[in-house]
């Protein structure tokens, strides 16, 4: 709306709200800027190049002409629809990441977790230390020493590392 003291045949543009005093334009001011990412995630692009346009779009639920237009490089403006889409397929289908663990060193350099005794390669001389401890992507234990500077030690279980008892 426009104010009232303004001649009839000033119109009002609609894309702002107004500035004279008891207007009550309610005009939307446009959005400045992405409304996300400027480019499309390196992750996303290899994923819906290395498989077919339709099983791309089924996995990401998104419609086959959003996918092909992704593979031939475009990314819209508004990327929101796009991105959540890609959140909720890592979500579904992504490796839930492992938490760590604070583990002390024991006498003879195991350290207990899951029930079971671990070693490693010089990991006697900390005893009494704290180690934090992990699940790595193979399904090995992987121990990572507090103090800085940090040291990673792939953890094996004390019957198999040799000359443990």
């Amino acid at each position: 709306m426009m104010a009232a003291n303004v001649p009839l045949d000033t119109f009002d543009a609609g894309c702002g709200p107004g500035n004279a005093p008891g207007d009550t334009c309610a005009g939307v001011t446009p959005v400045a800027g992405l409304c996300g990412p400027a480019f499309a995630p390196q992750d996303l692009l290899n994923f819906v190049r290395a498989q077919s346009v339709r099983d791309a779009a089924q996995d990401l639920g998104l419609s086959r002409g959003t996918v092909h237009e992704l593979r031939k490089g475009y990314w819209p403006a508004d990327p929101r629809k796009i991105m959540q889409a890609w959140s909720a397929y890592q979500g579904r289908a992504g490796v839930v990441g492992t938490s760590w663990f604070i583990r002390r060193v024991r006498p003879g350099g195991m350290v207990r977790h899951a029930g079971q005794y671990f070693t490693a390669h010089e990991l006697a001389a900390r005893t009494g230390h704290m180690l934090a401890v992990t699940r790595a992507a193979d399904g090995s234990l992987l121990a990572q020493t507090l103090a800085l500077p940090a040291e990673r030690l792939p953890l094996v279980p004390v019957g198999e590392a040799g000359g443990a008892a």
